[in-house]
């Protein structure tokens, strides 16, 4: 099972949206990667997104082009302040490949909680719409498989 974790993309400023939905640019940029990772095959069984405009419009563009026939589900405590601890043990007991859209610090946080690997010493970069796959592997150990960013294709 594949676990793909992904920031939001580029989101505007509070005083040009105050819900802070995604920028036309981070709309683009979350649509060439997908339509990168499309060329590999790359699709989700299940999608799940905070209820932060810009994590829900990611989950949307990447849903469109790499799973049109998946719903999109809203997960609770995946927002930026969230304590990924809380829903590890969720993911554990999930067997398909799935997609969650979320926000810093929480995706590096909980890459790190599920690996057990300081991701913030890593070269993963966690720019706007960066994501990254991780597969499951005995007993609940997960490894970071790789990542991609907009900034890299």
């Amino acid at each position: 099972m594949k676990l793909y974790l992904m920031r939001h993309g580029d989101a505007l400023s509070a005083e040009a949206d105050p819900e802070r939905g995604l920028s036309d640019k981070g709309k683009e940029k979350i649509e060439a990667l997908a339509k990168h990772l499309q060329q590999q095959d790359l699709a989700f069984k299940c999608v799940f997104h905070s209820f932060k405009k810009r994590a829900i419009q990611t989950a949307e563009i990447m849903t469109g082009i790499l799973s049109p026939n998946v719903s999109l589900k809203l997960m609770e405590n995946i927002t930026p302040t969230d304590d990924p601890v809380l829903i590890v043990p969720e993911i554990n007991s999930w067997d398909e490949d799935t997609l969650m859209t979320s926000h810093l610090p929480f995706i590096p946080n909980l890459v790190t909680l599920l690996t057990g690997q300081d991701v913030f010493l890593s070269a993963i970069s966690f720019e706007a719409g960066t994501i990254i796959c991780l597969e499951k592997g005995n007993n609940d150990t997960w490894a970071i498989k790789w990542s991609s960013a907009p900034s890299e294709i």
